[in-house]
């Protein structure tokens, strides 16, 4: 049996909306900084890079990272400043941070159609990097799981992960597609398995997720413009 052409798509900034919570959040985490007496646009770098640091120390995106730099970034300015650490603004920290994962799953505009001209030319999938729990609930209530023909919640999205779902569905990468937001879960790794890939803009993206581009790819301010682009490649 021949290899197909199918399309794998990203979920977080691709299909929904997802930085901008972590951006609502961030906006009160620094004015509550601020309001103690620390500098709350400077904490928002520390808080970065914490979030960026576990991340990194357990190996994918769990859900208790964020939650977890919130309050480590309390306490790093709390130990600088000589302040005395109140258990109440920690806990306070730690529900805001759990706060982004109650938010409604709200769909980019344009997704559901872009999803139901492409489910009807090729198979398609879903690759998300996250915590299993946060993601699958997150997918059943946005309503776009009949979509998919197998859906991926994966830790890290390298090329290794696209490889194997390409083998796993006997997927011919130079004829199948990636369309996502991030350079470095999407389209850089997808261009190193042999994918064509499509870069959708999103005004939100996280800046963990920014990288050079490392090869030829597709750009897109909407997604509503990836159909006309993979249908017209053919």
């Amino acid at each position: 049996m021949g290899k197909m052409r199918g399309c794998i798509f990203d979920f977080d900034d691709t299909l929904v909306e997802t930085t901008i919570y972590y951006d609502l959040a961030k906006d009160r985490f620094a004015a509550r900084m601020a309001d103690l007496g620390f500098p709350g646009e400077e904490a928002l770098d520390i808080l970065n890079q914490f979030d960026i640091s576990n991340v990194l120390k357990c190996g994918g995106f769990h859900k208790e990272c964020f939650p977890d730099a919130l309050v480590q970034t309390y306490e790093y300015y709390c130990k600088k400043f000589g302040s005395k650490l109140c258990s109440k603004t920690a806990k306070w920290m730690a529900d805001l941070g759990w706060w982004v994962f109650r938010q409604p799953t709200r769909l980019i505009e344009g997704a559901r159609e872009t999803l139901g001209v492409l489910s009807r030319e090729m198979p398609l999938f879903l690759a998300t990097k996250g915590d299993l729990e946060i993601q699958n609930h997150r997918l059943k209530e946005s309503g776009l799981k009949d979509f998919f023909r197998a859906i991926y919640i994966v830790p890290d999205k390298t090329h290794k992960e696209y490889t194997e779902i390409a083998s796993n569905n006997t997927i011919n990468p130079k004829e199948s597609w990636i369309v996502g937001n991030s350079m470095k879960g999407d389209i850089n790794p997808g261009l190193r398995s042999g994918f064509n890939c499509i870069h959708v803009f999103h005004h939100n993206t996280w800046d963990f997720e920014e990288e050079a581009p490392e090869g030829e790819h597709y750009s897109v301010k909407s997604i509503r413009e990836v159909p006309g682009i993979i249908l017209k490649k053919g």
